[in-house]
């Protein structure tokens, strides 16, 4: 097999460094290098590389590029031959690879990246299709779930027993490749990992290269030549992004990378500075039956020197400028991984926003035909004397080769002589926001029929830091016929850790009465866990809340459980007290979670938090501490939230004299009425 492997390798290596060396040298010298592909075919084939290492070759007309079994597979060598650069540096990319070099590298959220069980593994691979006119190579590998790094002695159960499959797929005439990925439950609950996509390229090894993100606020960049650029900010992090796509730019050379990705997915565009890009997923449910699938397609494109939207159809960077009360717009439009007869950009700007009256003008359509790798070009020139801010809503009809026609909408800030240069007012916030789409993983329907169980009493708790210190697994066993299984977190999810159960099955789900969210954000959970929760919600299931420095700063933006919360969003201000819990008012002392608890003399709080509640007539104060609430009750339809705002924060010797309520002996009599009158029995 080598011994055929260093023929192909000899035989690529004399046509492509021939070809390569007059592209280089031709574009060195020009933005655009008009290619005319060789009819070759594609070549697939396992070769040793330069420095001796086993490497998966595989080329097309267009594209050519090495992955490494032995590293997870990952990318070391990626050159798209109409420009014969190599974005990814085939030698230094194994210098960096501690550092997280190549492209596509599979990392857990969940892990530290740098110790991760997936960096340095070897993948079992089966190359199943060797061309003409299609090369594809399958890897996988299974997961064992460590939390933090390889054999950290820790194993998340949302995590372990998965099997990570992996196809590389290239097609001939194409310009560009299909990375599938597919999460494999070999277990009976269900997982959810965050899974984490790593590539790291470098277009121009000078530090020039501009990344960008699309955003609420415009197009976030970072790199070179940034500043140009509406919501340029110095953050790695993007949550606010508006579309599923991401791309490295050299503006100078106008090369550059495109990903697109799925937006519904995601929860986080990053990127360590301009040299990586980065994104990973929070909308991953991996059931016993159902795999999770992901689609992510890597597109060169050169002629760009930015881009301002991409999709599966096209590409489009949009320029504009003012010259003498004329508004000058240019598109440039390459191609995508779909086939397109025809593009049609209609455009409408909106000028004189600085003085309110955000005056509307219409231009003429752009077509653009004959879409290829190489840019097709449009040209507008409109009457204006706005030199301000102006705000383009733009809208693309796409014909397709069958006829039939798709409309795609997209906005776009140019901020002009605008004083600051950017999307920012003089306090920092954003200065005008552009259309974002909420997210919205996928997930299943609950079985017909399906029903919250009675019989036992089961408790699944979700519990942060100091959570353990309540009492609530004391109280729990007070109640008669029950059961409380925990998923630890650390309450805010930061990196290299994360929660370790959830009940993401229906039937799991079900099988609880109520589920306590202990001192943690709903983040933790994710969009999926919570739109999972709902029919569980709405069937009567009970939830309750308590307290700490990660609790109530509910995040989860324009869901539907989001009505379950009797608190408004809070910014988590603790006081120091002592304040003393206060007597039920005469209009609830008679509520069923004081039924047999003496009130006589009450506990103290040596921390409160602040709770401001929603104006809702469904809510209602059971227990104040100090004349703020403590206990709070919410009921939407025959479900019932419980917020209990209580915290173990302090210890007893800086607040002598003082019982805390955790240690008041009513309190597991309280907290087990609590959980009872949830349950909705």
């Amino acid at each position: 097999m080598h011994y055929k492997s260093t023929i192909l390798r000899c035989r690529w290596f004399s046509r492509a460094f021939s070809r390569l060396a007059i592209l280089n040298a031709l574009v060195a010298f020009t933005p655009l290098l008009v290619y005319a592909a060789d009819e070759e075919g594609i070549h697939i084939s396992l070769i040793t590389d330069e420095d001796g290492d086993d490497a998966i070759l595989m080329e097309s007309e267009l594209i050519s590029m090495h992955l490494l079994p032995w590293r997870q597979a990952l990318i070391n060598r990626f050159v798209f031959r109409p420009s014969g650069n190599d974005i990814v540096e085939a030698t230094n990319s194994k210098i960096r690879m501690a550092g997280g070099g190549g492209l596509l590298m599979d990392c857990l959220w969940e892990q530290d990246w740098r110790f991760q069980e997936l960096g340095y593994k070897s993948y079992e691979y089966t190359i199943t299709k060797e061309g003409p006119d299609e090369a594809q190579v399958v890897f996988a590998t299974d997961i064992r779930g460590w939390i933090g790094g390889d054999g950290s002695g820790i194993i998340s159960k949302l995590l372990s027993n998965l099997t990570l499959k992996r196809t590389v797929t290239l097609k001939t005439g194409q310009p560009f490749f299909r990375f599938d990925f597919e999460l494999i439950n070999n277990d009976i609950n269900a997982k959810r990992p965050s899974f984490w996509v790593h590539n790291c390229s470098t277009i121009k090894a000078d530090g020039s290269d501009t990344v960008l993100r699309p955003t609420a606020r415009g197009i976030d960049a970072i790199g070179g030549g940034a500043d140009k650029y509406p919501a340029h900010t110095t953050s790695d992090f993007v949550t606010d992004f508006n579309q599923g796509w991401s791309a490295k730019i050299n503006e100078a050379r106008k090369e550059g990378i495109v990903y697109l990705m799925d937006f519904d997915s995601t929860q986080t565009l990053y990127n360590c500075g301009n040299t990586t890009e980065e994104w990973w997923y929070d909308g991953i449910l991996v059931f016993n039956k159902t795999p999770w699938k992901g689609r992510v397609y890597i597109l060169p494109v050169i002629g760009l020197g930015h881009i301002d939207y991409a999709n599966e159809y096209f590409i489009v960077e949009a320029q504009s400028t003012r010259d003498n009360g004329k508004l000058v717009i240019d598109y440039n439009v390459t191609s995508s991984y779909e086939q397109v007869a025809r593009v049609t950009i209609n455009t409408e700007v909106i000028a004189d926003l600085t003085t309110g009256s955000g005056q509307s003008s219409k231009l003429k359509p752009v077509t653009f035909e004959g879409i290829s790798v190489q840019p097709t070009r449009g040209h507008l020139e409109f009457d204006l004397a706005d030199n301000g801010p102006l705000q383009f809503n733009i809208s693309a009809f796409v014909e397709l080769p069958d006829g039939s026609s798709k409309q795609y909408d997209f906005q776009r800030l140019d901020m002009g002589s605008y004083k600051l240069k950017k999307n920012v007012t003089d306090n920092a916030t954003p200065w005008r926001l552009l259309k974002r789409q909420i997210r919205n993983p996928k997930v299943p329907e609950p079985p017909p029929g399906i029903a919250i169980n009675t019989t036992t009493f089961n408790v699944f708790g979700v519990f942060g830091f100091g959570t353990s210190r309540l009492g609530i697994k004391e109280a729990i066993a007070t109640i008669p016929n029950s059961k409380l299984t925990v998923g630890y977190c650390v309450g805010s999810d930061p990196p290299a850790s994360g929660l370790s159960d959830f009940p993401y099955d229906y039937e799991r789900l079900f099988d609880c009465r109520v589920l306590v969210m202990g001192n943690m954000q709903d983040r933790e959970i994710r969009r999926v866990g919570a739109s999972v929760m709902l029919p569980w919600l709405q069937a009567g299931g009970g939830l309750v809340f308590t307290g700490g420095a990660n609790a109530f700063t509910f995040e989860l933006e324009q869901h539907a459980i989001n009505d379950y919360y009797p608190l408004v969003p809070t910014d988590n201000a603790i006081h120091k007290g002592p304040l003393q819990l206060a007597a039920p008012s005469p209009e609830v002392k008679d509520h069923p979670i004081f039924k047999g608890v003496d009130l006589s003399s009450l506990p103290w709080m040596y921390y409160v938090q602040d709770l401001t509640l929603k104006n809702d007539p469904s809510i209602k104060v059971l227990m104040k501490v100090g004349g703020k609430p403590f206990i709070v009750e919410k009921k939407t339809g025959k479900q019932i939230t419980v917020v209990v705002a209580n915290n173990a924060f302090g210890i007893d010797k800086d607040f002598p004299g003082k019982t805390h309520v955790t240690q008041w002996k009513e309190w597991p009599t309280l907290y087990a009425n609590i959980l009872t009158y949830a349950g909705n029995p």
